[in-house]
């Protein structure tokens, strides 16, 4: 049973918080408690369920993103106010009727997979979308060896390297000339960024299956990114290790997934039906 609610807007964005003041009025009136959540004061902190039974994010893929960090087991409703919203279930227009569904129990859990990166005695959140090792120097290129289970499976250049997860290959992975993984399979996609080599295509690797990715000294020096937000810089032959997370990233849906719908809409590819 659903009784607290914890609402986290999109920072700086009044038409979020609008959206946010209004779902969060509704909700009160049903008699829930409603706790408005300020993304930019919670870094440090954890949102867990002694706090909220559903965390509801008013704001885009990036937002949504951002919040996972800090959610520990509580399922999280996106309402679509940004240019995406490819993990949203709800516009603003339907919220109302969505959350009506949620409060009756008319909802199913959706659980995606994250990665988690590590790199000597560093502590890093999971990651939602991808890892990307990238040059610390535009245009300057890395010398790469990408190991899977300790089996070495490339060496080579590139200017960068993405590991991504099923959720992350409709980001920058598909920019970058990955493909699109249907999400009812749990894989990883490594994703060559502008490689030295001709032909060489994206790699599907097991989930179940340990990265690592050493740089070269006949290379550039690198920076890791996650989910295009942190980052730290890395030092040659020192390897950044990449495993499925035992802390999937949990969402709350009301109604049947049509992704090849969102792949069409959202992104925009012409996949005509």
């Amino acid at each position: 049973m659903i009784s607290k609610v914890a609402i986290i807007s999109k920072p700086n964005s009044p038409e979020a918080d609008s959206v946010s003041k209004d779902i969060g009025g509704y909700l009160s009136s049903k008699g829930l408690t409603v706790h408005y959540l300020d993304i930019l004061s919670l870094e440090k902190q954890t949102i867990d369920k002694k706090r909220a039974d559903l965390v509801v994010v008013v704001g885009g893929d990036g937002t949504i993103v951002r919040v996972l960090r800090i959610v520990d087991g509580v399922p999280l409703l996106g309402i679509k106010v940004g240019a995406l919203g490819f993990l949203c279930e709800s516009t603003p227009e339907e919220a109302k009727p969505v959350m009506d569904k949620i409060i009756s129990g008319n909802y199913y859990l959706e659980f995606k997979t994250r990665l988690t990166p590590r790199y000597k005695d560093k502590r890093f959140y999971e990651v939602m979308n991808e890892a990307l090792v990238a040059s610390l120097r535009p245009s300057r290129v890395l010398s790469i060896l990408l190991s899977k289970d300790g089996i070495p499976i490339y060496r080579g250049k590139a200017d960068g390297i993405i590991v991504s997860t099923t959720t992350g290959s409709t980001a920058y992975a598909l920019s970058a000339g990955g493909v699109i993984i249907d999400p009812a399979l749990d894989l990883m996609e490594v994703v060559l960024i502008c490689p030295l080599s001709t032909g060489v295509r994206p790699f599907i690797i097991p989930v179940s299956s340990t990265l690592e990715i050493r740089l070269l000294p006949d290379g550039s020096r690198g920076i890791l990114v996650l989910d295009g937000d942190e980052a730290s810089s890395i030092e040659y032959e020192s390897p950044v290790i990449i495993e499925k997370s035992d802390k999937p990233a949990c969402f709350i849906r009301v109604k049947p997934p049509d992704f090849y719908r969102r792949v069409r809409e959202k992104i925009r590819i012409p996949l005509e039906v």
